[in-house]
């Protein structure tokens, strides 16, 4: 049918189509929640300033690590279809706590309330990572490698959907703050049925597996594969550089919105158009391009993608220093981190152990990637304080982004079928 080959899906039988469909669905749902508070979040950021920074993603890492434990613990104890529905449930009851939060706050009067602003900040950037994560973690449980590398492009378009619909919901202008975190917290309900719905048809990926396997080896287990297993630790270190260099764009992009827009509202509805033209972008290339280049293009080049547009990226931010440009850039880097990066970076993980699945991935997929958030906030931050030129601070991160490629192309090229005989499961 004319219709499935133009999705990439001509050679999927109907499991493979409903699997992806629904966890494509999962995707839709979990952005389009966070997407909708993401905003509200960004100008709290630019409310608080580049010098606050460090502080605000410090708070994001300490977010991370509670939301790392406990699922280690969840992971340890139950197989992934009892431990992903739980965790939504404790998400959805943080959500409801944040729409408290948010009317109390008011309209964007942050100074009356700060503390509730941080843990807004810190817990919404903890979350907006973790939920993904618990997509991903279903998805390469039960994916294999060449299904991934057809199917994982569709199932971002899900994601994609939701950044967009996301950003068009914060087009209820005039509605409250907190009302957009109760349809957030809606929306992780139906993101929880959608994985329900999934279930039957990922099972029919393994061969009609019912067994419930749990990737057992104790609480740290997760910290000891990175440290023991020299892939895991790469993909680790590349992460790190995913948030680190991510920290440049948006110091720049908060300066320069600081300096330029000075109404609340109007910072916030700037967040929002980012949002929704670059995943715009990002849904074309996903359609029409994505499947086919990850079945036609080596693994290394896919995963450096993201890093050469960045550092094109920081050449236009050092050439055009505005928050037009920086807007232009924003949009560029969605398209290749959304489209091309991330699919071909969650494919990585599909012929790895349960372990390493479960409980390394949400390690890096978390605490790696806000702690390169941390490091880069603190280096952008240092190099503002010192007031290095635009040129100084884009050279000092492009040598960053070099060695982020460097990475790219050592885990693209090692694509040897392997299981950490470290990781085990039960």
């Amino acid at each position: 049918m004319w219709f499935w080959r133009l999705l990439g899906l001509g050679d999927a039988n109907r499991h493979e189509r409903l699997a992806t469909f629904w966890v494509a669905v999962m995707a839709f749902a979990s952005l389009a929640s966070m997407n909708l508070l993401q905003p509200i979040r960004n100008q709290f950021g630019v409310d608080r300033g580049v010098e606050g920074m460090p502080y605000l993603y410090t708070l994001t890492l300490l977010g991370t690590v509670v939301l790392v434990v406990p699922f280690w613990a969840l992971a340890d104890r139950m197989p992934s279809r009892r431990f992903v529905p739980l965790s939504l449930q404790i998400a959805t009851g943080a959500l409801l706590a944040v729409a408290a939060g948010l009317w109390v706050v008011g309209d964007y009067d942050w100074n009356t309330h700060p503390w509730i602003g941080e843990l807004f900040w810190g817990g919404l950037s903890a979350l907006n990572v973790a939920l993904p994560a618990l997509i991903w973690i279903h998805a390469v449980e039960h994916f294999g490698k060449q299904q991934a590398k057809r199917l994982f492009g569709l199932i971002a378009v899900g994601a994609t959907l939701g950044v967009v619909a996301g950003s068009w919901g914060f087009g209820l202008r005039g509605a409250p703050p907190w009302l957009f975190a109760v349809v957030a917290a809606l929306l992780l309900q139906v993101m929880r049925q959608a994985f329900f719905a999934s279930m039957s048809y990922c099972l029919r990926l393994d061969g009609g597996d019912t067994r419930e396997h749990v990737a057992r080896g104790g609480l740290l287990e997760g910290l000891r594969i990175v440290v023991a297993d020299r892939r895991a630790l790469q993909i680790a270190l590349y992460v790190m550089l995913v948030g680190f260099v991510a920290t440049a764009f948006w110091t720049a992009q908060t300066a320069l919105v600081k300096a330029e827009i000075d109404d609340a509202r109007s910072q916030h509805e700037w967040f929002a158009d980012v949002k929704e033209y670059g995943n715009l972008l990002v849904l074309a290339v996903q359609l029409f391009g994505t499947g086919r280049m990850m079945t036609r293009l080596p693994a290394w080049s896919m995963l450096a993608a993201l890093p050469v547009l960045s550092i094109v990226g920081l050449s236009v931010y050092w050439l055009v220093p505005t928050a037009f440009g920086i807007f232009c850039v924003q949009i560029a880097r969605s398209g290749a981190n959304y489209a091309v990066e991330k699919p071909a970076r969650e494919v990585l993980y599909t012929p790895l152990a349960l372990a390493t699945k479960h409980k390394v991935k949400f390690l890096i997929d978390t605490f790696a990637l806000r702690l390169g958030d941390l490091l880069g906030a603190i280096a952008q931050a240092w190099m503002y304080h010192a007031k290095l030129s635009v040129g100084a601070i884009v050279a000092v991160t492009v040598v960053f982004t070099l060695v982020w490629i460097g990475l790219a192309v050592s885990l693209g090229r090692d694509q040897r079928p392997r299981t950490s005989p470290i990781a085990s499961i039960s």
